[in-house]
């Protein structure tokens, strides 16, 4: 079951991809088409754009991630946002 980590609130769809860009670049994930084109995902984290609630969401997907390596992510993460 996938933990939020962190919710980014987003104007647009344009605004949405800049920022999964970025997460894409910053936590070295790939692009997942098969879930939609606003979707990037590596073996432990996902970045991904919900139209309905306005909001690009970063989560941890991989069940053996931690409570402390989510911490040290959060530490890490881009100050664009």
């Amino acid at each position: 079951m996938p933990t939020t980590i962190r919710t980014i609130p987003v104007q647009d769809q344009e605004q949405a991809a800049l920022i999964i860009n970025r997460l894409s670049q910053q936590y070295k994930m790939q692009t997942d088409t098969r879930r939609h084109q606003l979707h990037v995902s590596n073996e432990r984290y996902a970045a991904y754009y919900d139209v309905q609630e306005g909001m690009v969401k970063l989560e941890a997907i991989h069940p053996s991630v931690t409570k402390e390596e989510i911490e040290e992510l959060l530490m890490s993460f881009p100050p664009f946002f």
